[in-house]
């Protein structure tokens, strides 16, 4: 019987690394995910902006500079693209998932040239519950003049 139980505590004891190894994974896996969500978010709002013409994209990213940085959600493309899809549950997985998503917006041009430099940061908590702690992604374009949109 006591073999038993010194069998069962060797056994126990050597499974707590594996079980925080765990832990450590999905914990990686998690940030990773956020990570992934914030790059795309960043390329779909660029890639949105690279559609317009030069002035009309000029305006648009001079507004968007100006309201600093905000949640994803508050942005005017996303919520016409989840009204579009009309799923209510689309529409609340990406409500979810996008919630503690702040944006932010600049740019730099080049009037003579009309090359426009476009950038967004996605913000993004590191720890779920912990506004303190935040990761970013920072994803950069140029627009030449009417040729790119």
């Amino acid at each position: 019987m006591i073999e038993l139980l010194v069998g069962i505590t060797i056994f126990g004891l050597a499974m707590v690394p594996l079980l925080w190894l765990g832990s450590s994974t999905t914990r990686g896996a998690y940030s990773v995910g956020k990570h992934m969500m914030a790059s795309q978010l960043a390329a779909s709002f660029l890639d949105s902006l690279l559609g317009l013409p030069y002035k009309e994209c000029c305006e648009k990213i001079a507004e968007l500079k100006g309201q600093g940085r905000t949640g994803v959600l508050q942005n005017q493309d996303l919520q016409t693209t989840l009204q579009v899809v009309n799923d209510e549950g689309i529409q609340s997985d990406m409500e979810t998932s996008f919630r503690y998503f702040q944006s932010e917006f600049n740019f730099d041009e080049d009037e003579d040239d009309r090359i426009l430099r476009l950038n967004v940061e996605i913000y993004y908590r590191v720890v779920e519950g912990d506004d303190s702690v935040l990761a970013s992604v920072r994803l950069s374009v140029l627009k030449f003049g009417d040729r790119n949109g």
